[in-house]
């Protein structure tokens, strides 16, 4: 992470960055009132939003907050639709510049990942790995409360280490103060910045202990080995690493046979087939059961066209076929 990047500003700030931010915040909220209000005079808006983030005046505004459950209890911030604007047109530029300093086999957040690319290359390994009927071990860990928990002072050390455009800081620190612990749910600038954060724990896992076969979707990561024994060490070494250079603890892990399946990215995975999880499952048929008996088909409609997309990627046959459903619609 040697290289510094300077000089920034001119491109957050730019016409086409700004116009490009507007129609990403614009995309589905096409009627919403702030977006009503801000493209009346979208020029305007645009031009003062621009020049307050490149001056230093520009300050963000209350988010609003939120609880969802998916599938445990989290609260979501929510952005003024100007300041989601002045988001996205900071991550179009210094996102490609953080995703650079991130290893290959992290997948949370990042072009030509995600969770079907973490899937697909986990259990191409573990069919690799078991071919010859080889032991073979799984490593999985879980970070308590990871967004809350994150040092805030540790990270701007990462930030620093790549960007040393003052104007573009300073826009950073009015979005996330150098001081205190965690980010918030919700933003572009914390889903960036987490992912980085736990890349201190990929490049430890590679790099320092040698290891070939893990994989990182934000807070979960999965190692295999060839022992449990080899794995327990390679468990104590990143969580010591975790509780004292990033104040990270464990909320959960295991380490059990390839052979009983892995919990990973919403699918349970074996060398032969992948299922959805049981969680999964279970949140699905109470939604659709809820959903066809209110009669809310609008709802149901839209439910099942993200949900049957996720199942798509497992052995769902008999699951859709059981919720009444053609597969892969």
């Amino acid at each position: 992470m040697a290289m510094k990047y300077r000089n920034l500003i001119q491109a957050i700030t730019s016409d086409a960055t700004m116009l490009e931010a507007l129609r990403l915040t614009s995309r589905s909220k096409r009627l919403a009132p702030a977006r009503l209000e801000f493209k009346e005079f979208a020029a305007l808006n645009l031009d003062r939003l621009a020049r307050e983030m490149a001056d230093g005046s520009y300050q963000q505004g209350e988010p609003h907050e939120f609880n969802i459950f998916d599938p445990k209890l989290r609260t979501i911030s929510a952005l003024p639709f100007r300041d989601r604007i002045a988001q996205h047109a900071l991550f179009h530029v210094i996102a490609p510049i953080f995703d650079a300093t991130l290893l290959p086999r992290t997948f949370a957040c990042r072009p030509g990942k995600g969770t079907h690319a973490a899937m697909i290359m986990l259990q191409a390994d573990i069919r690799r790995l078991t071919r010859n009927g080889d032991p073979l071990f799984v490593l999985k860990t879980d970070f308590s409360k990871y967004f809350a928990s994150i040092d805030r002072a540790v990270l701007w050390r990462l930030i620093e280490a790549k960007i040393s455009c003052m104007a573009t800081l300073r826009l950073i620190e009015e979005m996330l103060p150098r001081q205190g612990i965690g980010l918030p749910i919700g933003s572009l600038v914390s889903q960036i910045f987490a992912n980085v954060y736990g890349g201190i724990v990929d490049r430890h896992l590679q790099q320092d202990l040698g290891e070939r076969w893990w994989y990182r979707y934000m807070d979960d990561i999965v190692i295999l080995g060839r022992s449990s024994e080899h794995l327990a060490r390679v468990r104590q070494s990143i969580e010591v690493l975790s509780r004292e250079q990033l104040g990270l603890r464990f909320s959960k892990w295991s380490i059990q046979p390839a052979g009983r399946g892995v919990n990973f990215v919403g699918y349970r995975i074996w060398a032969t087939h992948k299922l959805l999880r049981r969680d999964s499952v279970t949140r699905a048929r109470r939604k659709i059961s809820a959903y066809r008996a209110s009669g809310d088909y609008t709802r149901l409609n839209k439910f099942l066209a993200a949900w049957t997309g996720h199942a798509g990627w497992a052995d769902s046959h008999n699951l859709m076929r059981s919720l009444g459903l053609e597969e892969g619609t």
